[in-house]
């Protein structure tokens, strides 16, 4: 079916949901095709080829919601999803009342990010490229003794949703992805690492700077060792610090601050970070991948500051949340809520500028653990964590077998300094782009002598 005769089905599906018995619903149809090479030892280990669609509903009686889905698009399978779907209404009992939205002047939302690159995704151009791809990663160091993991893949597909309110959407978009870890040894010790590159076009695949990245992520850590256990103050790198604000986040969320699951709860307004930070969610930022003009709940995003010069600005919203303390929603419902290509407001210094700035101290550059080793409510952490010792501002040598320990709103409160060195990391909605970040200090659990 075209986009014109998938919206007609939905909107069919949803009027009989109305007459099945439904006060309002909501129908939404999605197709992924993904197609992913790995490679190992010289040859392609796996090929992936797939396509798969499926219709998803949600119905809503009494005050609740329920649904169910289905691949089959049969009469059959209809009827069975309405029928699920109202037993799920019957026997839920949520006090806080869901919502359909339709905004009168953006009931038709369309985000098509089709880059018209997909057709160069082939099974040949990936296979060559992994190949190819392998036998240089061996080649940039004679330390480097395999290959353990690359991958090629791609996938693309549209979305598209309807409801009883009068809302239509129709979202698009095609993605290309190139992963590699790489695995060293040397007297002995073995070091892993590797890295990750997302665009639209594989011709923008930069080799080069992508082998310097796995090269440095692996061969770094060789010759790591311990430091004494104590205080210091700590280089995050952008990937580090990235990694557990996303542990976090939910945290902003409405959602958790009214379940008191958030610390963050009645300090809207408030000073909870230093004066230097800044992170604003921009929807529609120019460098990003990909671009979120709505959310899945029909909202128009836009953009705003979560955390504005060191103060909380705003908590984030879906409409059931939104409507609980009679405000409009923030256009934050991504399956979850949640913010959009976050951008942190980046300093001036370069990264040797900011090594020379902090002169000792440690450069972390992995932060490990992050499912286990965090409290999410009272924000402790303790993990496990690699990186680099800094001497007189520069990095020295590699370090391991270290532990951080702190708490996330006391570190927001104790960042000194945000370089300059912005760059995109591929995690949550979208991405983050973040610079490194300098805390003044934090306590690190390491030999009880340094090793030399």
């Amino acid at each position: 079916m075209n986009k014109t005769e998938t919206l007609d089905f939905l909107k069919k599906l949803v009027d009989r949901a109305i007459a099945f018995g439904f006060e309002e619903a909501e129908a939404s149809f999605s197709s992924d095709s993904h197609m992913e090479i790995n490679i190992f030892e010289g040859e392609v280990s796996s090929y992936e080829n797939s396509n798969t669609s499926g219709i998803a509903f949600i119905g809503k009686k009494n005050g609740q919601m329920g649904g169910a889905s289905t691949s089959d698009f049969s009469d059959e399978s209809i009827e069975y999803i309405l029928k699920s779907s109202m037993e799920n209404c019957e026997v839920k009992d949520d006090e806080d009342e869901d919502f359909f939205y339709c905004d009168p002047d953006n009931s038709h939302l369309v985000n098509d990010e089709r880059s018209g690159h997909y057709d160069k995704n082939t099974y040949n151009r990936f296979s060559q490229l992994g190949l190819k791809l392998e036998q240089d990663i061996l080649a940039i160091s004679p330390d480097i003794k395999a290959v353990d993991y690359l991958s090629i893949s791609c996938c693309c597909g549209p979305t598209y949703l309807a409801n009883s309110k009068g809302l239509t959407m129709y979202k698009d978009g095609d993605l290309v992805f190139v992963m590699a870890e790489a695995r060293a040894e040397r007297d002995g010790v073995v070091k892993t690492g590797g890295h990750f590159w997302a665009g639209h076009n594989i011709d923008d695949f930069d080799e080069a700077k992508f082998l310097q990245k796995v090269g440095n992520k692996v061969l770094g850590k060789l010759g790591a060792s311990s430091i004494e256990s104590g205080s210091y103050k700590v280089v995050l790198d952008k990937e580090a610090f990235v990694s557990l604000y996303d542990t976090f986040e939910s945290n902003f969320s409405a959602y958790s601050m009214q379940k008191g699951l958030s610390l963050l709860a009645g300090k809207e307004g408030e000073k909870v970070a230093s004066d230097c930070f800044t992170i604003r969610e921009e929807p529609m930022y120019k460098d990003a991948l990909l671009k979120f003009p709505f959310d899945d709940q029909g909202v128009i995003t836009y953009s705003k500051a979560i955390i504005d010069n060191g103060v909380f600005v705003k908590a984030l919203h879906n409409l059931k949340t939104a409507n609980k303390e009679g405000i409009p929603s923030t256009g934050n419902f991504f399956k979850g809520i949640k913010a959009s290509n976050l951008v942190v407001t980046p300093g001036n210094k370069s990264f040797d500028e900011i090594l020379e700035t902090v002169q000792d101290g440690l450069y972390i550059t992995e932060l490990n653990g992050l499912h286990a080793g965090v409290n999410r409510i009272s924000g402790d952490f303790s993990l496990f964590c690699e990186g680099y010792l800094i001497k007189n501002g520069r990095i020295e040598r590699p370090v391991e077998q270290i532990t951080v320990s702190d708490n996330f709103y006391d570190l927001l409160k104790k960042i000194e300094e945000v370089g300059g060195d912005l760059e995109a990391v591929e995690e949550g909605v979208g991405e983050y782009f973040c610079p490194s970040i300098v805390i003044s200090e934090m306590n690190i659990a390491g030999s009880n002598e340094e090793e030399g």
